[in-house]
């Protein structure tokens, strides 16, 4: 009898009582064996989020093959569900019975684990902005010195991929008190992606259209300190790029490919279309200083309630305070004053 997929009545009692115990990030421990459950709980896509696609449960009676526990001697196991995608399931050992044995990869140690704590730039949900970095393909692949390691350079390089779009670098949740260094906050977290999510954003981040560690490493770094399943993190990452892949920004890119450009005239068309405000919220980034790689911009935690991209970069400028002074060196970033945009 295979696991049912059904969407009854939810095991409030156990959510409630799992969303009062604090979940630790520990390194997630590998195990032989099998599990047989020996009631109907949820099986959760990430234990954090408790996210569950399909709407997965475990049938009594059943056994399943053991993949991990969510730490040494850990209360979570990672089950194989048959039917469910991703099949990587997380289940409370309360419910079942385990018949399996933990590698003896060694654990972190009780000091790494009060350090992971103890930085208060890895803890999940404690973000308070978000920077969107959006690449330029073309110049990226032509121009960075270690582009011939990644597949998709190797194809644009060689004709065998054309990107004319602007390309997701990274959604990335921010800790105004950390600078850059707000991330990685659930390291054993990995990153499962559905076929169709992957198909759906690789036109948009093109090394999905060969492998997935670009991707995985972007979830690991910044996706995990947000709160939003694997699959909807990075489809709305998506949406964001089309959206400014079909703004001004992206007009003004794709209309002098080929070409150098002052970065005061670049900066310009931006206030003239989006105005002060919004434009604070936007910054460059150039290799060797001249040629265009990518955009930044700054969004805030709920931009997701403002519809145009003029609207997400104002509430950001409101919610930080505008600054008019030094706003063009803001903007050009580490770019020289003319940039050229590569075709």
């Amino acid at each position: 009898m295979p696991i049912s997929q059904t969407r009854p009545i939810k095991h409030f009692a156990f959510l409630l009582i799992a969303s009062l115990v604090p979940i630790t990030s520990f390194a997630s421990v590998k195990v032989n064996g099998s599990f047989t459950a020996s009631e109907r709980c949820p099986a959760f896509q990430s234990i954090k989020k408790q996210a569950n696609p399909g709407d997965w449960y475990t049938d009594s009676g059943n056994t399943y093959q053991a993949l991990q526990l969510n730490k040494p001697n850990g209360d979570w196991v990672q089950l194989a569900i048959p039917g469910a995608h991703p099949q990587e399931r997380w289940v409370n050992l309360n419910c079942g019975k385990a018949d399996f044995t933990q590698s003896q990869s060694p654990p972190f140690t009780a000091s790494q684990n009060n350090k992971r704590q103890n930085n208060q730039c890895q803890i999940p949900n404690q973000h308070d902005s978000y920077v969107l970095a959006v690449s330029w393909q073309k110049g990226f692949c032509e121009h960075n010195k270690n582009a011939n390691q990644k597949p998709e350079c190797r194809a644009i390089n060689h004709n065998k991929l054309t990107v004319n779009n602007l390309t997701l670098h990274g959604l990335w949740p921010n800790r105004n008190v950390c600078g850059t260094q707000y991330g990685y906050c659930e390291p054993a977290e990995p990153m499962r992606l559905s076929p169709s999510t992957i198909k759906a954003i690789a036109p948009w981040m093109p090394n999905f259209y060969y492998e997935t560690d670009f991707g995985e490493y972007q979830w690991k770094k910044h996706g995990a300190c947000q709160n939003r399943a694997d699959d909807d993190y990075f489809l709305l990452a998506t949406k964001l790029v089309q959206q400014v892949d079909q703004s001004v920004v992206g007009q003004f890119i794709k209309a002098n490919i080929g070409k150098s450009v002052p970065v005061t005239h670049f900066r310009e068309m931006m206030v003239a279309s989006l105005g002060e405000s919004a434009t604070q919220g936007i910054q460059l980034s150039c290799l060797n200083g001249h040629y265009l790689q990518e955009i930044r911009l700054s969004l805030p935690n709920d931009f997701e309630q403002h519809s145009t991209l003029r609207a997400k970069l104002e509430a950001y400028s409101a919610q930080t305070g505008f600054k008019k002074r030094g706003q063009d060196k803001a903007f050009r970033g580490n770019c020289q004053a003319n940039i050229r945009i590569e075709d």
